[in-house]
């Protein structure tokens, strides 16, 4: 069996198939984790990927795929947006984990990853440096919501940003009990028509286009929930795990994750207890000589190409 790293993704050689992991490349099969734009290709065809990634993609891209359902594939909730998934694939080589984008902590209406055992992890390691443990997420939507309460309350209005898809939804059920009009950017409105159509109700927010056509902006303070700042007189919140590093550009910054911390990441090996661990993305370097350190047999994907018998 051969791995490698390719197109922003992995490239895995298994059982007589060429399997592409979040890849731009056409394979036999291409596995798609969700439905953020540096993991969709339009130039693959034959895709595993869970209904709602398959939902999100169609809605927000106008893509469809021919879905593939191939034996030993197991799809398991990745906790990193509505409808994302890592892969467990059954092998002749043994069970082979590809966490794709993941968080383990719950988040409102997502649920963290669960892990499963595995004997070979591909690991996401975005945040695998120590100066990113994550606070209690209770905790920071909590701080968050006082930071623009009191700036609404002394007549203040507030944007939240955060990605289009994924941060936004989150956020728009963070501040609708707040007690301001709370309006979106239009890219918003659509992401939420779509996890509204999958179950995560997400109505009736007002697109800025509209508010600011009907003058509504000037009826004192509201908020704003956008993937970026707009020509508006607001307070700027910038909800992001670089948070951490203390250099967002915004009034305030809340280090509010949809992937895992460093703790998280070696909870999660841990508990999927690999005989390798292969990282890629991110401080990808740097979390593999931590593993090293703690006993595990653990190859950065990035500057790679192997054959797994090497290593069995």
């Amino acid at each position: 069996m051969k791995i490698s790293a390719d197109s922003g993704g992995v490239k895995l050689e298994a059982d007589g198939r060429k399997i592409g992991l979040d890849t731009r490349e056409e394979c036999d099969l291409n596995f798609i984790s969700h439905a953020h734009s540096d993991h969709v290709s339009r130039s693959v065809k034959r895709v595993v990927c869970s209904d709602g990634t398959a939902s999100i993609v169609a809605g927000r891209y106008g893509l469809e795929f021919r879905r593939e359902r191939p034996e030993g594939f197991e799809l398991v909730p990745s906790g990193h947006i509505l409808g994302s998934t890592a892969l467990l694939i059954h092998s002749d080589s043994g069970r082979i984990l590809y966490t794709g984008d993941f968080c383990t902590r719950d988040r409102l209406f997502i649920k963290g990853f669960r892990p499963p055992k595995a004997e070979v992890l591909i690991l996401e390691t975005t945040f695998g440096s120590q100066k990113y443990v994550f606070p209690d997420t209770k905790q920071t939507i909590k701080e968050s919501l006082s930071w623009m309460s009191s700036q609404l309350n002394s007549g203040r209005s507030v944007t939240a940003l955060g990605y289009s898809l994924g941060k936004a939804q989150l956020l728009c059920a963070m501040v609708e009990d707040l007690g301001f009009p709370v309006y979106v950017h239009g890219a918003v409105l659509k992401m939420n028509s779509l996890y509204s159509h999958l179950g995560v109700e997400l109505h009736g927010f007002v697109p800025y286009t509209e508010a600011k056509a009907k003058g509504y902006l000037s009826n004192g303070p509201y908020v704003m929930v956008s993937p970026q700042t707009l020509p508006v007189n607001t307070m700027n919140a910038r909800f992001t795990g670089w948070a951490m590093d203390g250099m967002t550009g915004a009034d305030a910054a809340f280090p509010l994750s949809d992937h895992a911390g460093f703790d998280e990441l070696l909870q999660t090996v841990r508990k999927v207890n690999p005989n390798i661990v292969l990282t890629t993305h991110g401080f990808s370097e740097n979390f593999a000589r931590i593993l090293g350190e703690e006993g595990y047999r653990a190859i950065p994907l990035a500057s790679h190409q192997m054959r797994l018998s090497e290593f069995t």
